[in-house]
């Protein structure tokens, strides 16, 4: 049986600011490198290895294409799968919306369409795969792993005021994967300005869809703890990033120079 065609939307627009949050400076946390590799491209990676992938879009803050295009590392090179990089807006949804019309600028018209956290390095090829094979039973799928604490709802007041059952309560993780057409449709008429997830969208506007065993080990990176050593890459790298736009901007000075010459 063959793997039904996918192109894959990864998120990472957001501002970060939780990450930065005792940082010098603002850093992009999918950016900083981890096992020898930024975030971001060990997010991509993976999709990489699916060989029914038709294309790929990653969402970026304005103004941080160039920034995106050097923590893809080699993937932006790979000919044979059009990559796209895209500004995000101001919510997921809008960030979201945007990757998937974007979709349709490129070759393949893939039957399923994959959004995943760029925030997510630990993702494996074979998650991928079984989210995928679940979303072709029910049309759509998400990886989900069972609550195992507990459950309290907080009042306005801040007391504890309700204990919740942990029966049937899962946490929900990427990549959620939905039939193209019909997670297309979603967001096209989702009306609130947002939304948690792709899976919320997806719901609303009537569209089934199942679960697939998720892992303790796919975080998502929020926090500079959840990286080693977070306050030291983030120090190199925004002295990396300040020596490149230094370079640039002498770059650029150069060319205006030489170009003035050849006018005189």
């Amino acid at each position: 049986m063959s793997i039904p065609t996918i192109a894959a939307v990864i998120t990472a627009a957001g501002s970060s600011a939780r990450f930065s949050k005792g940082l010098e400076g603002e850093v992009k946390k999918e950016y900083l490198p981890i096992d020898g590799h930024s975030v971001l491209y060990m997010a991509a990676k993976p999709f990489y290895e699916i060989p029914s992938l038709t294309a790929v879009v990653v969402t970026c803050p304005e103004g941080s294409e160039d920034e995106t295009a050097v923590a893809l590392e080699d993937l932006i090179d790979i000919a044979t799968v059009p990559l796209l990089i895209v500004k995000g807006g101001e919510t997921r949804k809008e960030s979201v919306k945007a990757a998937i019309e974007a979709l349709g600028s490129l070759p393949g018209n893939p039957e399923y369409i994959a959004v995943h956290d760029g925030a997510r390095p630990y993702l494996d090829k074979s998650m991928i795969i079984q989210t995928l094979a679940a979303a072709t039973i029910a049309g759509g799928a998400v990886p989900a792993i069972p609550v195992t604490d507990s459950v309290k709802r907080i009042g306005a007041d801040g007391l504890f005021s309700e204990s919740i059952s942990k029966k049937g309560l899962v946490s929900v993780q990427t990549p959620q994967i939905f039939r193209a057409q019909e997670i297309a449709d979603a967001y096209s008429r989702y009306p609130l300005p947002d939304a948690d997830d792709d899976l919320q969208v997806y719901m609303w506007a009537g569209y089934k869809a199942t679960f697939s065993m998720g892992s303790r080990r796919n975080i998502k990176i929020t926090y500079a703890d959840d990286i080693t050593g977070a306050k030291e890459k983030a120090a190199e790298y925004l002295k990396a990033r300040e020596e490149g736009r230094r370079s640039a901007q002498a770059s650029k000075r150069m060319r205006e120079l030489i170009m003035q010459g050849d006018r005189e």
